[in-house]
């Protein structure tokens, strides 16, 4: 059995502190914050419901951090609101808004063990000390570390230390829990195994938890709903299979997953790419006859061997289920095709082959 495996058993066995949380109704209104001329938030609105995960997901400078640093209390919006079960906290100071918060850096005490550190919080709030060892011991129970409670932190791994942060953020019983890119200093294994014990162990306590990150992998498989941004705003928030299948715009297409950009021939509301005839989709980002190109994930995309078809087998790559293979149909143009590993055993590369459009509408974006 894995680590995780060990663990969410524990979990199911342990109860939790207090009773867990019921969650916390989180709103954002019209969030508004400006570093001279850069404007990392434009009118961000987001509704959290009590116990979900909702992630914001979106390139370097977006305007993420910005707003978790807000919710927590860390900055003040030039406008707008923050509003936990209907109640304004943005005069409220970080300590007095109850939230727990989990940082990248792990942020852990050097000199205390795992227990103290955990019981840190609980201490400033002047919890006798038999309760708080009570507590600490219970919380890294929960996070399948109690037997490390007498280490320190150099003692630890990573992941480890992660866990032990997670543990010390929940220790206080927060109606809110803030996670600010807490994987992203881990290593590709522990990363994977972490995030399945946060979800987890989330769901469990039922605490409305904002997670911050630039990973779309983590945003998919750990949330409820995963909000793209740009420039300040939200693009689109969507569970993570809608995101995927149907983004409301060319930029949340690009951004999430793998696209192709095909071009086409545009005849009114419809264009031609790749021998069909599709339908143009809403969210479409290009007006009148501009040039466009087509977005189309590659498994929107079919071949069949063909000894003359258009395109040619570059590479192929085995992911298991799914086998990618690089096509090159012209000197301009080159396509990754997703099809299922079992339908791909008679192809090779050098092989040529005719690539077909699955969907019947696509969605446009301008050509460079």
């Amino acid at each position: 059995m894995t680590m995780v495996g060990r663990t969410l058993g524990r979990m199911e066995a342990t109860a939790l502190p207090h009773g867990g949380n019921g969650g916390t109704t989180v709103e954002l209104l019209g969030l508004s914050r400006a570093y001279g001329s850069l404007r990392a938030l434009d009118g961000l609105d987001l509704r959290l419901e009590p116990g979900e995960l909702v992630a914001l997901l979106g390139p370097s400078g977006c305007g993420k951090t910005t707003a978790l640093r807000i919710v927590a209390g860390f900055e003040a919006p030039d406008t707008g609101r923050v509003l936990l079960d209907g109640d304004d906290t943005v005069a409220l100071p970080p300590q007095r808004r109850n939230m727990g918060m989990v940082f990248q850096g792990y942020s852990l005490f050097p000199t205390m063990t795992a227990e103290d550190n955990v019981a840190f919080g609980l201490r400033l709030r002047k919890v006798s000390r038999t309760e708080r060892r009570r507590r600490a011991r219970e919380l890294l129970e929960l996070v399948g570390l109690e037997h490390h409670g007498a280490h320190f932190p150099h003692q630890l791994s990573g992941g480890q230390q992660q866990r032990v942060a997670l543990a010390r953020a929940l220790a206080v019983e927060p109606r809110v829990l803030l996670l600010d890119e807490p994987l992203s200093a881990l290593d590709a294994k522990v990363r994977v195994q972490l995030r399945e014990h946060i979800r987890a162990l989330q769901q469990r306590v039922g605490i409305t938890t904002l997670f911050v990150t630039h990973d779309q992998e983590e945003a998919m498989s750990m949330a409820d709903r995963v909000g793209v941004m740009r420039a300040g705003r939200l693009e689109q928030i969507a569970p993570p299979p809608e995101l995927y299948a149907h983004p409301a715009t060319a930029f949340v297409a690009q951004f999430v997953g793998t696209m192709n950009r095909v071009p086409v021939e545009r005849r009114g509301d419809h264009v031609h790419l790749l021998g069909r005839r599709a339908r143009v989709r809403p969210g479409s980002t290009v007006a009148g006859s501009a040039p466009a190109v087509a977005l189309v994930r590659p498994e929107g995309l079919a071949l069949t061997p063909d000894r003359h078809g258009e395109g040619i087998v570059t590479a192929m790559t085995f992911l298991g289920y799914v086998t990618r293979l690089e096509i090159l149909v012209s000197a301009e143009l080159a396509l990754k095709v997703d099809r299922p590993s079992v339908e791909t055993g008679g192809i090779a590369v050098g092989d040529a082959v005719r690539v077909e459009l699955v969907d019947d509408d696509v969605l446009l974006t301008a050509a460079d």
